[in-house]
C-alpha cells in the first residue's frame, strides 16, 4: 500500500502495490480523469541493504512525498479500501460556497414572495375593488346625466317646438339612458345597466325580488341615497350599484293618470304599466351591475404584476450581490486554496498575497506566518 499524487491536479491516492508483474501500472484520477502511470517499485531483494536505513538529517529533503501525512485521518488509514482519495472527505462536497449563498438566496426569496403574496393579497384585492367599482358608478352617474339632461333641457325644447307631439326616443329620459348604456356597453360588454321598476311600461325594466327589496329599503329611508354591495344572480356573483328614481312633478304627465298620458306612449306601450304614480315616492332604481369575476380577474392581474415586479428586484439584486460576493469574498478564497495547494507540494516560496484589513486577509497573513515557520521548521531538520 502506498499514496500517488496526480500531476495534473495534485490529489492523492492509496494505491495497492500487488499488480502482478506489470513494470508499470496505470491508474485514472477521480478528480480530473488525468491517467496516472506508476512504475513498479523495486523489489526489497534488489535493494541496497544501505537504502532501507533511515537517512541522516543531512540527506533528507526539504519536502518528501513519504513524509506527507493525509489531510483527513480516516482517509488515510491504512483500513481505508485501496483507490481511496487520501483527501480530506469535505474535499468532494457537491456543494460550493456560490451554490450555498445562491440556494440560501433562493429561500429567503421563495419565502419573501409567499409572505407578499398572503399580507398583500387582500389589500390588492379592495384595490381591485376600488377600481372596478369607480368604473361603475361612473358609469352610474354618466346615465344619471343622461336622464337628467332629457327631462330638465331637451324635453322643454322639443315640447315648445312640437307642442301638440310627443317623441318617445326624444322626450323619455329612461328611453335616452338605456340606449346611450347600449353604445357604451359595446366598449364596456361586461357592465350591466338598468332601469328597475315594480310594473314597468318597458318588460326588461321588471324588478327581479333582490331589486324590488332595494326599491323598498330607499322608500324607507329618503336619506338613502346609494346602495352598493354583491348579489347573486342566477349562478353568478355581481357586484351592483343602486341609485333611487324619484318621482318629480315633470314626470307625472307621463307617470299618473293614463288619460294625461301622450297618445304616442299610450300606442307604444298601452295604458296599464307604468301609471298612478306620485310626486316623491321611488318608483325604481338606475342599476349598473358588474360580475364578481372581473373583480377577481383585476386582482389576480394586480397580483401578478405586483409579484413580477418583486421577482425582477430579487433577481436583480441576487445578480449584483453575486457579483460582489464572488470578487470580494469567493476569489481571494480561491486564490489563497491555490496559494495552500502551492505549499502543500512543497513550493515553499510561493507568495502570498496579504493586502487588505479584512477577515480573508487576516487568514492569509496567518497562511504566510505558517509557511514561514514550515519552511525554518525544514531548514533547521536539513542542518
Amino acid at each position: 500500500m502506498r499514496i500517488i499524487q496526480c500531476e495534473q491536479c495534485g490529489k492523492r491516492f492509496k494505491i495497492n502495490d500487488d499488480n502482478g508483474d506489470k513494470s508499470n501500472a496505470k491508474y485514472k484520477c477521480s478528480q480530473c480523469n488525468h491517467v496516472i502511470i506508476v512504475s513498479k517499485p523495486v523489489s526489497s531483494k534488489t535493494v541496497d541493504p544501505s537504502r532501507d536505513a533511515a537517512p541522516s538529517q543531512s540527506s533528507r529533503k526539504p519536502f518528501d512525498d513519504k513524509l506527507i501525512l493525509p489531510v483527513d485521518a480516516h482517509s488515510a488509514d491504512d483500513d481505508a479500501p485501496v483507490g481511496q482519495e487520501a483527501t480530506s472527505s469535505t474535499a468532494g462536497s457537491a456543494f460550493g460556497l456560490k451554490t450555498k449563498f445562491n440556494l440560501a438566496i433562493g429561500a429567503v426569496f421563495l419565502c419573501a414572495i409567499v409572505l407578499i403574496y398572503f399580507l398583500s393579497g387582500s389589500r390588492l384585492q379592495k384595490d381591485a375593488e376600488q377600481q372596478v367599482f369607480d368604473k361603475a358608478r361612473l358609469l352610474l352617474i354618466t346615465m344619471e346625466s343622461s336622464r337628467s339632461f332629457t327631462s330638465k333641457v331637451l324635453k322643454p325644447v322639443l315640447y315648445d317646438a312640437l307642442p301638440d307631439r310627443f317623441i318617445i326616443e326624444g322626450m323619455s329620459s329612461s328611453f335616452g339612458a338605456r340606449n346611450i348604456f347600449e353604445r357604451i356597453r359595446a366598449v364596456y360588454p361586461q357592465y350591466y345597466f338598468k332601469h328597475a321598476a315594480p310594473y314597468p311600461r318597458n318588460l326588461i325594466n321588471q324588478a327581479d325580488d333582490f331589486e324590488m327589496n332595494i326599491i323598498q329599503e330607499f322608500s324607507k329611508d329618503p336619506d338613502l341615497k346609494e346602495w352598493q354591495g354583491y348579489r347573486v344572480k342566477g349562478s353568478e356573483k355581481e357586484y351592483s350599484i343602486m341609485k333611487p328614481i324619484v318621482a318629480e312633478q315633470a314626470c307625472m304627465l307621463c307617470h299618473s293618470d293614463p288619460a294625461l298620458a301622450p297618445q304616442e306612449l299610450l300606442e307604444r306601450y298601452g295604458n296599464e304599466n307604468g301609471f298612478h304614480r306620485s310626486v316623491g315616492e321611488v318608483i325604481g332604481t338606475l342599476t349598473v351591475s358588474v360580475p364578481a369575476s372581473i373583480v377577481m380577474d383585476k386582482a389576480r392581474e394586480n397580483t401578478i404584476i405586483f409579484i413580477g415586479m418583486v421577482a425582477l428586484f430579487f433577481v436583480l439584486l441576487t445578480l449584483i450581490v453575486n457579483a460582489f460576493f464572488s470578487r470580494v469574498v469567493l476569489k481571494p478564497i480561491k486564490h489563497l486554496a491555490d496559494n495552500a495547494n502551492e505549499i502543500s507540494l512543497g513550493k515553499l516560496d510561493t507568495q502570498i498575497d496579504t493586502a487588505g484589513g479584512d477577515e480573508i486577509a487576516m487568514l492569509a497573513k496567518a497562511f504566510n506566518r505558517m509557511k514561514i515557520s514550515i519552511k525554518m521548521a525544514f531548514e533547521q531538520l536539513a542542518k
